[in-house]
């Protein structure tokens, strides 16, 4: 992925940015991705996605689904997620874009509604391991035995992690 375009935002743009990304998540989430004084910065790629970076750092992934936040937050604990665990037969299928099936699931967040943004977390280690979208409510997913339960979103396979990796 190469950049087209790239910008800080203004203060006046920033209200809407959270006001809107709200609608998605708590105000726990808006403060865990925006510290008090951050310089917001939007990034346009050539494919056509949009990229925030906070205060330098890669933070935000505007995709059809929502806004996504990148993995590296996940792996470091620095946003709290609703969480989806898998068992080790799962990992490999989950890392590499496969949706997560409910048979590879031993653990579900009560809370979680359909359409949640939710971490996919393995069982062994607790690593994150992937993005995903509750297709399904907690309640739900619990009485399913079979078939897809999580759209997968973002993993460390994809062009969003190869560009963070990158990204300066």
């Amino acid at each position: 992925m190469k950049i087209k375009h790239r910008h800080f935002i203004r203060k006046s743009e920033l209200k809407p940015l959270k006001t809107e990304i709200l609608k998605q998540y708590d105000q726990k989430f808006i403060d865990q991705i925006f510290p008090r004084k951050s310089n917001v910065e939007l990034i346009q790629t050539e494919s056509g996605d949009t990229l925030y970076a906070v205060n330098n750092e890669l933070k935000l992934w505007k995709s059809k689904e929502g806004y996504i936040p990148v993995l590296t937050l996940l792996l470091n604990n620095r946003v709290d997620l609703k969480t989806i665990i898998v068992d080790f037969g799962a990992v490999r299928h989950v890392a590499n874009g496969a949706d997560v099936m409910r048979p590879g699931i031993t653990q579900i967040d009560s809370s979680i509604k359909e359409g949640d943004i939710v971490q996919i977390r393995e069982e062994t280690k607790n690593r994150a391991l992937a993005v995903g979208k509750a297709m399904f409510d907690a309640p739900e997913m619990e009485l399913k035995t079979s078939g897809k339960v999580i759209k997968n979103i973002h993993t460390i396979q994809d062009l969003i992690w190869e560009f963070e990796k990158e990204f300066k």
